[in-house]
C-alpha cells in the first residue's frame, strides 16, 4: 500500500526539491526565482496498492451479477483517484517502520491516520476466494464523500493512530467520528434505502473493529451483533454476487460466532440459514457451517448440564423412571451429534486439501490434525488464518464435551449413579479428547507466525506491514487458549506473549489475556482417526449404569 499524500502543502516542484515553498497562489515565487514554471498544488489524499509489492498489477474486476450493485454508482474511489495522482509525490508506506514518536503534523490528522491504518490493517486483494481482512476497503472508500463508510473508517483509523502515536487529538476525533457514524447508521437502517449496500455492512464491521482496538471498557462489539445479523439476513443470497460480498459475509459471520461463544447466545449464529445452505457447496463455507454447528452443540450441552442439575423428581402420576429417562436420552442424542461433528472435522481436513490443490494456485494446503506442527510447511497468511479458525472451533467442541463430562462426574459423586453412557468408555476416551485439544493448539500456534507475516517461505523471519489485519482475525482464538484448562503451560505462555504483542505494538486493546482457570493435565499422546471417533460414538451411546470404577485424575 502506498500513500501519495501531502506531508507538505507546498507545490509539487518544491516538494520534489525538498525546499520550503512560500505557497503563493496560483504559482509560488520560489519556482519563479529558480526560473522554473510552477506545476501548482495537489492536495488530494488517496491510497492505492503498490504495484511492486503485488503479484497482480491490474487484477480484473470481479464479475457482478447483482442488479443493484452499488459499485457502479459510487463516486471516485481510492483506487480510481490514485491512478490520477501525481506519481512524483508517491511515498512508499509499506517499507516504512512505524516511528517511535509522533511525526510532524504537516499533514492533517485524517491523512496521517488513514495512511497508518491502511498500511497496517488492510490486506491487499489477491483476487481469489480466500478472504483477506478489510481488503474491500480501498475499493469502497470514497475520499470525496463524508458518508457512513468514510466516518466509520476515520473513527477506527484515528483510534489506531492514537494507539500508535499517542496524540489526544486522534483520540478525540476518533470518538467524534464514531458517534457520527452510529447516528448515520441508525438513519440508514431505519429508512432501509441503502441497507443492503456493501458499504453499509463494511461500515458496521469497521465499527466492530473500533471496539477491538479502542480503550479498555469498549472492547465488546456485542451492541452491533443484532445489526450485523439483520443486514446479513436482509442481503440474502444476492450478497455473494457483489465484488466483496463473500468476504464481507465471512468477516461478519466470524463476529457473530465470537458473540455466540462469549455470550452463550446462539440466536445470531446462522443468519437466514445461509451458512447451512452454502456449507453443502463450498469447503470454506462448510468450515463456517462446522463452526456454527459447534456453537449450537455447545449451547445444547450447557443446557443438558443445567437440566441434569435441576429437579427431576416425578410429577403427578408419571413414574420416576420415565422422568429420569428423558434427560438421559436427550444427553445421548447430543453426545452422538458431538462425535459426529468431530468426525466431520476430520473429513474436512482431507476435503480442504483437495480443494486448495485444485482451486488456489500456489497456496499451501491444510493438513490433518497434528500434522501441521509436526511438519515444516509454509502457509500463506490467509490460509493460516482459516486453519486457526477451524482448529479453534474443533477445540471449542472438545472443551464442551469435557465440560459435560465434568458435570457427569460431579453428579456421580452426589448420587452414585453414572448418568449417561458407559463409565469405562468415558475413562478411555477422556485422555484422547484432552490430547486432541493440545494438538489443535499446536496447529494454531504453528500457523500464527505465518498469519502475522513473521515467517517467509524459507522459514526465515520477515516483517510485513499488515500484521494488524491478521491480529484482528486470530486474537480471539489465541485468547481462548490462555484460559484453556487442558493447554500446556508452554502453550498458554506463548499465547500470552502473542496477546501482549497485539496489544502493545499493534494496538488491539481487547487482546487482553484472561486468567488461567485450571491447571494443565498431562495425558498420554493418543490420536484417533475417523473410525476411532465412530467407535467412540457407539461406546458413549451405551445406556445403563456401570459398576463404579476409579475415576481419572481431574483435568
Amino acid at each position: 500500500m502506498v500513500f501519495p499524500g501531502r506531508f507538505s502543502t507546498g507545490c509539487k516542484l518544491c516538494r520534489q526539491r525538498k525546499i520550503k515553498c512560500d505557497e503563493n497562489r496560483p504559482s509560488c515565487r520560489r519556482c519563479h526565482i529558480y526560473g522554473q514554471p510552477c506545476p501548482g498544488y495537489a492536495d488530494q489524499f488517496h491510497f492505492r496498492f503498490d504495484k511492486t509489492a503485488s503479484k497482480q498489477e491490474n487484477p480484473p474486476p470481479r464479475q457482478q451479477c447483482r442488479g443493484k450493485s452499488k459499485a457502479s454508482r459510487q463516486p471516485q474511489s481510492l483506487q480510481q483517484a490514485a491512478a490520477n495522482s501525481d506519481q512524483n509525490a508517491v511515498q512508499t508506506v509499506c517499507n516504512m517502520r512505524p516511528p517511535a514518536i509522533m511525526p510532524p503534523l504537516e499533514a492533517s490528522y485524517d491523512d496521517i491516520s488513514l495512511c497508518y491504518f491502511v498500511r497496517r490493517f488492510v490486506t491487499p486483494d489477491e483476487n481469489d476466494r480466500l478472504p483477506g481482512h478489510l481488503s474491500f476497503l480501498p475499493s469502497l472508500y470514497n475520499h470525496d464523500g463524508h458518508g457512513l463508510l468514510e466516518l466509520a473508517t476515520l473513527s477506527v483509523a484515528q483510534m489506531a493512530a492514537y494507539n500508535q502515536f499517542g496524540s489526544n487529538q486522534f483520540r478525540l476525533q476518533s470518538y467524534q467520528n464514531y458517534g457520527r457514524a452510529v447516528r448515520v447508521l441508525r438513519r440508514t437502517i431505519e429508512t432501509e434505502d441503502e441497507a443492503t449496500d456493501d458499504r453499509v455492512l463494511a461500515a458496521v464491521l469497521l465499527l466492530c473493529m473500533f471496539k477491538d482496538i479502542s480503550e479498555e471498557g469498549w472492547g465488546d462489539s456485542c451492541e452491533h451483533t443484532s445489526g450485523l445479523y439483520y443486514l446479513l439476513e436482509k442481503r440474502g443470497v444476492e450478497q455473494f454476487c457483489t465484488n466483496w460480498g463473500f468476504e464481507l459475509f465471512l468477516l461478519a459471520l466470524l463476529k457473530l460466532q465470537v458473540h455466540s461463544f462469549l455470550h452463550q447466545d446462539n440466536r445470531y449464529s446462522d443468519p437466514g440459514g445461509l451458512v447451512t445452505l452454502l456449507g453443502q457447496l463450498d469447503p470454506i463455507m462448510r468450515a463456517m457451517s462446522l463452526m456454527t454447528k459447534t456453537m449450537w452443540l455447545r449451547q445444547s450441552l450447557l443446557k443438558c448440564n443445567k437440566d441434569s442439575n435441576g429437579d427431576h423428581r416425578p410429577r403427578g402420576n408419571v413414574p420416576q423412571s420415565v422422568n429420569q429417562r428423558r434427560p438421559v436420552e436427550a444427553d445421548q442424542s447430543i453426545l452422538q451429534k458431538c462425535f459426529e461433528a468431530l468426525a466431520e472435522f476430520v473429513e474436512w481436513d482431507g476435503e480442504a486439501e483437495q480443494y486448495w490443490k485444485s482451486t488456489f494456485e500456489g497456496r499451501s494446503m491444510p493438513a490433518a490434525l497434528g500434522q501441521l506442527a509436526a511438519g515444516s510447511a509454509y502457509y500463506d497468511a490467509k490460509t493460516a488464518c482459516i486453519i486457526i479458525l477451524v482448529r479453534t472451533a474443533r477445540m471449542i467442541l472438545l472443551l464442551s464435551i469435557l465440560e459435560y463430562h465434568d458435570s457427569v462426574r460431579i453428579s456421580y459423586r452426589e448420587t452414585g449413579t453414572w448418568r449417561v453412557g458407559d463409565q469405562a468408555a468415558w475413562a478411555n476416551w477422556i485422555p484422547v479428547l484432552k490430547q486432541e485439544i493440545r494438538l489443535a493448539i499446536d496447529d494454531m500456534l504453528y500457523c500464527v507466525p505465518f498469519a502475522m507475516g513473521d515467517l517467509g517461505p524459507d522459514g526465515s523471519p520477515v516483517s510485513v506491514p499488515q500484521d494488524g489485519a491478521a491480529a484482528l482475525v486470530v486474537f480471539q482464538p489465541v485468547r481462548l487458549v490462555t484460559y484453556c484448562a487442558y493447554a500446556t503451560p508452554e502453550q498458554r505462555e506463548r499465547c500470552r506473549d502473542l496477546l501482549s504483542r497485539m496489544k502493545s505494538t499493534i494496538g488491539v486493546r481487547s487482546a487482553v489475556s484472561w486468567e488461567d482457570q485450571a491447571t494443565s493435565n498431562t495425558s498420554a499422546p493418543l490420536r484417533p482417526g475417523t473410525q476411532s471417533l465412530v467407535r467412540a460414538m457407539a461406546l458413549l451411546s451405551s445406556s445403563g449404569t456401570a459398576t463404579p470404577v476409579q475415576e481419572d485424575s481431574p483435568g
